[in-house]
């Protein structure tokens, strides 16, 4: 297979810190996403190699592994090993007589130099140790070998990010996507919260030697509203009210996250009155009959220019309101 810098590819150096690797992808993600670029797949081919740079380097363990041993990272860490057990030198010395040293430097995927694959290559080192010519594989099977294949690990957690809109907190949505090659639904549930995780069980990374998956634990995070603004199940939106109605009384039309409702507005209400809509907030988590409420905060709209006629009755209130003060 070809190699793959990843560094490269997010133009980051090799001794990039976590935070460097996390905005080189963010920037690069977002130039090179296909809802930007439609029916563009050398920008959707790109995309693709940033998102599988950022996964390896953006975990600590897979960067170790890459950094040893090249875009084959995954075949050799599934085996069960580790970076710091692959010691070149150390399988130099026992394959030389003597016990001599010698020391390897290679820059690329060493799956490259041994075309027969991840199994052969363990083969060539340690079957040739063994020196047991005529045995069968499973005979010359080296015990580090062996220890690789037998040990069953479970695959770890993966966290992310879930990013939606109030409006489907407040009706619940279906999300898909694809994470490390397998495609992911998931139910979004009504009422959901800014912070709160849904757990998506054996959606983690693969386990090795056996060992079940991970889970995929997503934190929701919501965007804020252009009306609404969320307390818990309550939600809270200013609407302006003309000066007219709120002295006289009246009916106006209200927002709500389901449509557009009339409120009875009372004679003589002040300006920054609070009113309450029961059953109009977010609906409870899970829940298809319990909703929060909503406040409505009355704003008065003035005027911008009065009629003579206005002018003059306004003028007069003023006079009454000073005598009677």
């Amino acid at each position: 297979m070809d190699y793959k810098d990843y560094y490269k590819i997010l133009g980051v150096s090799k001794t990039a810190s976590q935070s460097d690797i996390k905005k080189a992808y963010r920037k690069l993600a977002a130039r090179y996403h296909p809802d930007v670029n439609p029916d563009d797949k050398g920008a959707e081919k790109k995309f693709t190699d940033v998102q599988e740079a950022y996964e390896v380097l953006s975990d600590p363990e897979k960067r170790k592994w890459y950094d040893k041993v090249g875009a084959n990272w995954k075949q050799y860490q599934q085996a069960g090993g580790r970076p710091e057990d692959f010691n070149w030198a150390q399988y130099a010395q026992q394959g030389r007589p003597g016990g001599q040293s010698t020391q390897y430097e290679f820059h690329g995927d060493i799956g490259d130099i041994f075309g027969g694959g991840f199994s052969d290559f363990f083969e060539n080192i340690f079957g040739g140790m063994a020196g047991a010519r005529g045995r069968t594989r499973q005979q010359r099977r080296s015990p580090f070998e062996t220890r690789f294949r037998q040990q069953a690990r479970p695959g770890r957690d993966i966290e992310a990010e879930l990013e939606i809109n109030l409006d489907e907190a407040y009706r619940g949505s279906t999300r898909r996507f694809e994470l490390n090659g397998q495609k992911v639904r998931v139910k979004i549930p009504r009422g959901i919260k800014d912070g709160q995780r849904l757990k998506l069980k054996g959606k983690g990374y693969a386990g090795s030697g056996g060992g079940a998956s991970g889970d995929l634990y997503l934190k929701v995070s919501i965007r804020p509203h252009s009306k609404f603004d969320r307390n818990g199940d309550d939600l809270y939106t200013d609407v302006s009210v003309d000066l007219y109605t709120m002295l006289l009384g009246g009916k106006i039309v209200v927002p709500t996250m389901g449509g557009s409702i009339k409120l009875s507005i009372p004679e003589g209400t002040q300006n920054d009155k609070l009113m309450r809509l029961k059953g109009q907030g977010m609906p409870k988590f899970k829940s298809d009959e319990d909703f929060g409420d909503l406040y409505v905060r009355l704003k008065v709209k003035l005027p911008s220019k009065l009629t003579s006629e206005e002018k003059e009755v306004f003028e007069r209130l003023s006079q009454k309101s000073s005598v009677e003060t």
